[in-house]
């Protein structure tokens, strides 16, 4: 069974930042944890934000508040992705019917 949830050091390992940078963004709000037998653990969807978050902090330049618009609108366009696909297949399974 996957994992569906990450330590900070995995998450740090992973994204190739530092703890500071996790613990800043989640100050900021621009990811969020839980805590689980007194750990703090991050959902796999909050590995990925990290990740995008220092792509376009550390080698894009972007500002955090610019960070934040575009991660919005990256999960945005991922969301209209998938009601798309989910179109698609209703009307192929419409038409074969």
């Amino acid at each position: 069974m996957a994992r569906n949830y990450l330590r900070i050091a995995e998450v740090v390992k992973i994204c190739g930042v530092d703890e500071a940078f996790v613990k800043r963004l989640e100050r900021e709000r621009v990811i969020h944890g839980i805590i689980s037998q007194n750990r703090k653990l991050y959902p796999l969807d909050q590995v990925d934000r990290v990740r995008v978050a220092r792509l376009l902090i550390e080698e894009m330049g972007v500002n955090l508040e610019g960070a934040e618009v575009v991660l919005h609108m990256r999960e945005q366009m991922i969301a209209m992705h998938r009601r798309l696909r989910e179109l698609l297949r209703r009307l192929e399974e419409h038409k074969t019917s």
